[in-house]
């Protein structure tokens, strides 16, 4: 009988026991569950507070739909207009500054834009001491060779020089000779001491009829 309730006593100690540590092991959990949702809501707490502080600097948060109402602007800037009404709501930095009817202007009277200038000096104007106009006579072969090499070495039309003012010198004559051309036209800009060309400009003449005018 003795060892019968020995025998009881220790299974009932078992169980005892493994409740005990059932118990110890569910509020273990239950622990941990509660820190974890204590931190998740410190967290939240804490992203809550960054947003009260970030949106009291001013202009610091930006709406999602005010980026994209910003981004539908600047797709409008950039596509070409198909309408004259689209044009009408674009700027043109460029062509507002040039001599050229707007967008909205009726021109009702055929005239020139710009009236015929009386007032051009018929002196040049003064270069850098160490540099002096030159007029350059382009029946010169050594000139028209001097202007190709000048044209073909500086002149490019891009960041990577693959297109270069390369055209051939009897070309150059025929352009910048055309009927009525004048030899002051071809304007050289030379280093004083050494005679380089390092400059030239030039101009031809040219005829327009608009409406019998």
């Amino acid at each position: 009988m003795e060892e019968k309730s020995r025998v009881v006593d220790r299974d009932v100690k078992k169980d005892e026991n493994h409740e005990k540590d059932g118990k110890s092991k569910s509020s273990k959990k239950r622990d941990k569950k509660k820190k974890q949702n204590s931190g998740s809501n410190s967290l939240v707490e804490n992203h809550n507070d960054l947003v009260v502080q970030t949106s009291d600097v001013p202009g610091a948060c930006i709406s999602i739909k005010e980026i994209q109402m910003a981004m539908e602007v600047f797709k409008l800037q950039q596509k070409p207009a198909k309408t004259q009404e689209e044009a009408m709501q674009k700027s043109y930095q460029f062509w507002s500054t040039q001599p050229v009817p707007k967008m909205d202007e009726k021109i009702v009277v055929n005239e020139p834009i710009e009236p015929n200038k009386t007032s051009i000096r018929s002196e040049p104007y003064s270069l850098p001491s160490d540099f002096q106009w030159d007029t350059l006579n382009l029946d010169d072969p050594l000139v028209l060779a001097e202007l190709y090499t000048l044209l073909s070495e500086n002149y490019v039309e891009d960041d990577d020089a693959m297109f270069r003012f390369d055209y051939p010198q009897h070309f150059l004559k025929w352009a910048l000779q055309p009927p009525g051309w004048c030899k002051e036209w071809h304007c050289g800009v030379r280093v004083s001491k050494t005679r380089r060309l390092v400059g030239f400009i030039s101009a031809i003449p040219a005829t327009l009829r608009v409406y019998n005018q």
